[in-house]
């Protein structure tokens, strides 16, 4: 490889031969040229690091081309050749740009010499160019690689979000950022999982399908888009990012409200998607991390994980919850007596029964949920996203399916073994983990008299079970009665995105409530309100209230039932009156609420809920 490239400008030959001959031996490539007019031809196209040109030529001098190739290219080095009756001319050439000269005739050292010095001088200032430009280029990459370092240290779904929201807020100038993200990773559905800044949570999407996001991010082509997002309504100027991993769409972030309020633009995109990079990156450590987590927590005969580990995730959801305003349930079931079954059946035969036992439970369960063992051993089991009746509906599922299937009839037909399950939801149970795992004790404790107390009550008719119920209740005065029932069908409205059931019989004593049903179901929007009697023509019959005839359960004295997200409520009432007043019975037990608006449930052959 050549040390430089060199252009030779003399009218005579012998000296551009001269020359070319000795820089050859020097290592350089030598290009030569006879006049001013072929130099300049020569420099349209072609770079060379220096050009030597002889200052006394006919039609162009030295002087005038230098001239014309520094205005053409004033970083041009340029080395002018003189007799010594020309020194003055070389001066003149120098003070317009040409960087050395050399006296007629020169040696080989003197000419090799110069034209090194011009091109060390090059080398360092290229040098000093690019350090400089390495300097700007670190300068606003360091803060980059600061943040990308932040993302790195989040082992955790939640903290890496909110990193990376902060870090593409910081890279775009975005004061508000949405994170949806495929948790369960089929793809289906991305849940509302973190936000920041200039953003009201109620008012966002809780989550996306893959056919509300935009074609260019869902199809791939695409990894960030400039657009108008419409929410309720409302176009907003954002920009929206797509975090993959493996090529797959794991997440779709939104930032909007740009400071200033200019618009996103293409190199907001360029920043957005220079740092999703690496959050992409920081979301394959965090999923190999959790995968060695889960290993290590696992328990090695049941494939389980330990109770350890989701105590852990149930400490996240709590965060989650309280960030967005939603709810989740955890479950605990057992089968006893264990000491007995383990003591009859032996130690290798239990461990095979419980590991079937386990897997047995595991197939009921939804993508989202998670299972979990302890010593006891008992399962543990956080039900992502339920709610109170999504919680009891499991329960009650889980319950019927462990009664038919095939696990039960290998324990030994001497114990008398069943199960217990107890289920209790945040935040309607309690708010702090430690205090919903003591509720989870409690019941199970009481679940065992629950079920057997069920077990006797299917054997009876609805209107036997509320008639012996009444036989407990006090008599009051009619209007105390119909007070209580006016406040408990209030509640239907005052708690309008709770999710309740509500089953109201008014009978002959209460009708003249079904005028005001209409404005209560108004103002809810999760209670589902089933009416056992004939809609009042014509005002009635509002959306939202199931009607049911009252003779579906025939016999039943008026009754008003409320089981839920929100307090639990019986009331029944006698149909006739006394001197006394009216006997009525009511209760706030949360067991005696959930037995009969699911017995209600099943024998008015309504839809059953998740």
């Amino acid at each position: 490889m050549p040390k430089g490239r060199i252009l030779v400008v003399d009218d005579q030959r012998y000296f551009r031969e001269l020359i070319e001959g000795l820089l050859g031996e020097e290592g350089y490539d030598v290009q030569t040229a006879g006049s001013g007019e072929e130099a300049l031809h020569v420099l349209e196209s072609h770079f060379f690091d220096v050009v030597i040109t002889d200052l006394v030529m006919p039609v162009m001098s030295g002087t005038d081309l230098v001239q014309r190739i520094k205005e053409r290219d004033p970083e041009q080095d340029i080395i002018v050749i003189t007799g010594v009756v020309d020194v003055k001319s070389a001066v003149d050439a120098m003070k317009i740009g040409a960087n050395d000269y050399l006296l007629k005739p020169f040696e080989r050292e003197v000419i090799a010499a110069s034209i090194e010095s011009i091109m060390s001088r090059r080398r360092l200032s290229n040098e000093r160019d690019r350090l400089l430009e390495e300097n700007i280029e670190y300068l606003s990459e360091r803060s980059l690689f600061e943040r990308a370092i932040g993302l790195f240290t989040s082992l955790k779904p939640e903290a890496l979000v909110q990193r990376m929201l902060d870090g593409l807020a910081v890279e775009t100038g975005a004061q508000g950022g949405v994170f949806w993200f495929d948790g369960v990773g089929n793809g289906e559905r991305f849940e509302l999982f973190g936000v920041r800044g200039l953003v009201r949570p109620e008012e966002e999407r809780q989550s996306l399908r893959p056919v509300d996001l935009p074609n260019e991010i869902r199809e791939g082509k695409s990894a960030s888009l400039c657009m108008d997002w419409v929410e309720q309504g409302v176009a907003r100027p954002s920009l929206v990012v797509a975090v993959r991993r493996s090529g797959r769409l794991i997440g779709v972030a939104r930032l909007t409200d740009k400071l200033g309020g200019d618009e996103f633009d293409d190199v907001d995109r360029a920043c957005a998607e220079k740092f999703t990079h690496f959050a992409e990156r920081a979301f394959e450590n965090a999923d190999r991390y959790r995968a060695l987590e889960q290993r290590t927590l696992q328990d090695a005969h049941t494939g389980a994980y330990r109770i350890d580990y989701l105590r852990d995730v149930a400490r996240n959801e709590i965060e989650k919850a309280n960030r967005f305003g939603r709810s989740f349930s955890l479950a605990r079931l057992g089968v006893g007596p264990v000491a007995e079954i383990r003591g009859r059946m032996g130690e290798a035969a239990f461990a095979d029964w419980w590991r079937g036992f386990v897997q047995t439970v595991r197939r009921l369960l939804r993508a989202t949920d998670l299972l979990a063992v302890d010593d006891t051993p008992e399962i543990w089991i956080l039900l992502a996203e339920s709610d109170a009746i999504g919680a009891t509906t499991f329960k009650r599922r889980t319950r019927l399916a462990l009664d038919a299937c095939d696990v039960r009839a290998a324990l030994p037909q001497e114990v008398e073994a069943s199960p217990r399950i107890a289920v209790a939801t945040y935040p309607r149970d309690a708010t702090q983990l430690e205090s919903i795992l003591r509720v989870l004790g409690e019941r199970l404790a009481r679940d065992a008299q629950h079920a057997k107390r069920e077990q006797r009550h299917d054997g009876q008719s609805l209107a036997e079970w509320m008639a012996e119920l009444l036989e407990r209740g006090i008599s009051e005065p009619h209007a105390s009665a119909a007070s209580l029932v006016g406040f408990a069908l209030g509640e239907v409205g005052r708690r309008p995105r709770e999710r309740n059931y509500c089953f109201f019989h008014p009978g002959d004593a209460y009708a003249s409530t079904l005028r005001d049903l209409g404005a209560l179901r108004a103002g809810s929007e999760g209670t589902s309100l089933v009416v056992l009697a004939d809609p009042p023509a014509p005002r009635t019959g509002e959306e939202g209230v199931a009607w049911v005839p009252s003779a579906r359960l025939g016999g039943c004295p008026p009754f008003l039932v409320h089981y839920g997200d929100g307090p639990s409520y019986v009331l029944i009432a006698d149909e006739q009156t006394t001197p006394k007043g009216r006997r009525f019975f009511h209760s706030a037990d949360s067991t005696l609420a959930e037995s009969l608006a699911f017995r209600l449930q099943r024998e008015l052959r309504l839809p059953a809920v998740s």
